[in-house]
């Protein structure tokens, strides 16, 4: 019988398969994992998408929290409508979409970046999202970071990695105080009660342009391992370790992160802080 492969001429990939990747890639039972992913890259899952969250809920055990990003960017001046946890989807693609729809699973508050969670975790992870802090502390990534969680990165690469906006809140770059576009305003717009309420937001995460200069660090220091789930490439990181080595990274630079696009609609604007704090190296 001939193979049945998906279009781009790659083999489906079975949830038995996936699980055998994840533990491979030293994901264990019991492990709270925040994932980032491409299902594109991941390959065709002949029973849907969710196929990957049982092979991780497989793998995580009943005492495993699985968690993703949910963001939604809603910012009146974007023109889209008021976040709704309930309703609203996430602009970040099919896999976390598909895990904020599962009944099971929590979602924090928060108008522009929210989480969603499943498992024990689920509940310290969401709840109580600080309207007015997107990704930094006591966000579900400063959670994540203090429970000792991992970042679970498949098909994408640093880029894709928004724990790495938490290290910019905590090490205190004067920068995250300007929006990422000017454009979209200063608050968020959640429905509450059947009521629009906005929060001005006190930091915003910006352009992550340039997050795939930490790698290197995260191999020398041993916190990253590598692999491959499904076709995808795989990174597990153990986060603790990812956040103090890039907080340390911008206190020696605060300008580490910053890209260098002249059409980024974030970074110029954020240089341009950094010289005018005084950092005329910059």
């Amino acid at each position: 019988m001939a193979d049945k492969r998906e279009p781009n001429g790659l083999a489906p990939v079975t949830r038995e398969e996936l699980a055998r990747d994840l533990r491979a890639l030293g994901l264990q039972r019991g492990d709270l994992v925040y994932v980032h992913s491409s299902l594109r890259r991941v390959g065709w899952m002949p029973q849907g998408p969710w196929t990957l969250g049982e092979a991780l809920r497989d793998v995580l055990g009943a005492e495993g929290t699985l968690a993703v990003p949910t963001h939604t960017l809603s910012f009146p001046g974007r023109g889209v409508p008021p976040y709704d946890p309930g309703q609203t989807s996430t602009i970040l693609g099919l896999f976390p979409e598909t895990v904020r729809q599962r009944p099971e699973a929590l979602r924090s508050g928060h108008g522009s970046h929210s989480s969603a969670a499943i498992g024990p975790l689920a509940a310290y992870l969401t709840a109580g999202h600080d309207p007015c802090h997107a990704l930094g502390y006591d966000s579900p990534l400063h959670r994540l970071y203090r429970a000792g969680g991992k970042v679970l990165l498949l098909g994408v690469t640093q880029t894709a990695n928004t724990s790495l906006h938490l290290a910019e809140s905590i090490s205190g770059v004067l920068y995250t105080r300007l929006p990422y576009d000017a454009s979209w305003g200063p608050e968020v717009a959640c429905l509450e009660d059947g009521r629009v309420r906005r929060y001005r937001q006190v930091e915003f995460p910006g352009c992550s342009g340039g997050f795939d200069r930490i790698e290197p660090e995260l191999r020398r220091r041993g916190w990253m391992r590598e692999g491959t789930v499904g076709h995808a490439s795989a990174r597990l990181i153990e986060d603790r370790g990812l956040i103090d080595t890039a907080v340390a990274c911008l206190r020696q630079d605060p300008g580490y992160f910053l890209c260098h696009r002249e059409d980024c609609p974030c970074c110029p604007a954020r240089w341009k802080a950094l010289r005018e704090a005084g950092y005329p190296a910059l």
